[in-house]
């Protein structure tokens, strides 16, 4: 008979790894968030806005003012006549060498016309060239008279510049004043107060020693008080019923 075989025990493979359980942790209560108290900003001081000061217009001296323009007319009035001394001068030459050729009557009266024309523009740039001076020497003196109103506006202005330094260094000087004044209060004061002090310790000393010497008369009293209650007391003998019989017969 076949013995029969014997079936091999399977083998076991590796037991699985035993799945890990992964507890959910329970998220973490929030802690409050604690509001920050806001942080107050100190206001920002504004510097002090600096006076600036006011630019002031030039002061136009009117008389100066005049004399230059009548000066300018002037010498327009030089120009124009200039002009006009040359224009008669070709007229004239002119006119002269016509005549020279030309006899007429016409001709003459031409002649004579740019004759006296040319001296009349010679007279009138005569003329011209004295307002012009005269005009020139106005503005010379309007210049010397506006020096006067140029050195009053400087003298204004320096005065105003130096009002102006006075009132900057104003604050300074008022907190060195105060700062002199300070130094030499306290040193005042406290010259006064010791002598105050010493005088007030001199009057309470007194009191303090007149109290002192209350205060030992005091004990002193108190003490003999109470020496005299401790002394004894010298008592008297009992007079006895023989002693007046005694003295009864004593007296017979």
């Amino acid at each position: 008979m076949a013995v029969a075989k014997k079936k091999a025990p399977a083998k076991r493979g590796p037991k699985p790894a035993a799945k890990k359980t992964t507890v959910a942790k329970k998220p973490a209560a929030k802690k409050p968030a604690v509001k920050k108290a806001p942080v107050k900003k100190a206001p920002a001081r504004k510097a002090p806005a600096k006076k600036t000061a006011a630019v002031k217009a030039p002061v136009v001296n009117k008389a100066l003012a005049t004399a230059e323009k009548a000066q300018e007319k002037a010498n327009a009035a030089v120009v124009k006549a200039t002009a006009a001394l040359a224009k008669a001068k070709e007229k004239k030459a002119a006119v002269t060498a016509k005549a020279r050729t030309s006899k007429t009557a016409a001709t003459l009266r031409q002649l004579e016309a740019a004759k006296a024309g040319y001296v009349k523009a010679q007279a009138a740039l005569v003329t011209a060239k004295a307002a012009a001076k005269a005009a020139s020497f106005e503005v010379k003196l309007a210049v010397i008279e506006s020096s006067i109103e140029t050195a009053k506006e400087k003298s204004a202005a320096r005065v105003t510049a130096f009002a102006e330094g006075l009132e900057a260094k104003k604050a300074d000087d008022l907190a060195k004043a105060v700062a002199s004044f300070e130094a030499k209060w306290l040193a005042a004061r406290a010259k006064a107060d010791t002598r105050k002090v010493k005088t007030f310790q001199k009057k309470e000393e007194v009191k303090t020693k007149a109290a002192e010497r209350k205060v030992k008369a005091k004990i002193s009293a108190l003490k003999k008080q109470q020496t005299v209650k401790r002394k004894p007391v010298a008592r008297k003998p009992r007079a006895t019923a023989a002693a007046p019989a005694a003295a009864v017969k004593a007296e017979s």
